[in-house]
């Protein structure tokens, strides 16, 4: 086995004002489950987050394939504000989540503190993407991307050929 193999992705970090609130957007409104939750402080953990004092509480949380850490750093506290960033911002720009029917989960994602952005919902007649999209916002302005997108499920479907590394 070559050195040099990358054997997975673990997740991806969401930095969150409270994690209650977080939760109730991804475990309640979006499905995802808890897998660990830890706190962590000491000088190593600053050094590779390059935070002064700290006190951080973290959630892994999974759903489907996809791994979040949720991060709430409860000192020296976070930096930024709640709003969504454009797309064309350098760096992460959405989570997708595929579902059936786009209307109901959007009311879901209101009614577990999500937003939704109205004026993004797109109805798609091209040839090989049919389907209904619609941007909504995590409390912290994090952006996710609905899409009821019939055709999507043959691509759940298929099975990754080997190895990419």
């Amino acid at each position: 086995m070559p050195r040099d193999r990358i054997n997975a992705i673990g997740h991806v970090g969401i930095c969150v004002s409270d994690m209650e609130t977080a939760l109730r957007f991804w475990r309640d409104g979006l499905g995802f489950e808890v897998l660990t939750e830890r706190r962590f402080r000491g000088s190593s953990w600053k050094r590779i987050l390059e935070v002064g004092e700290l006190e951080l509480h973290t959630r892994i949380i999974r759903r489907d394939h996809l791994m979040l850490e949720l991060l709430e750093f409860e000192q020296p506290g976070y930096v930024g504000t709640a709003e969504r960033s454009p797309m064309n911002r350098l760096g992460l720009t959405h989570i997708a989540v595929w579902v059936s029917d786009i209307d109901a989960v959007a009311r879901r994602v209101v009614e577990h503190g999500g937003t939704l952005v109205e004026e993004t919902r797109t109805v798609f007649d091209h040839p090989k993407l049919k389907g209904k999209w619609l941007i909504c916002c995590d409390p912290n302005g994090g952006t996710g991307e609905l899409v009821e997108y019939p055709e999507g499920e043959k691509i759940l479907e298929r099975q990754p050929e080997g190895d990419p590394s």
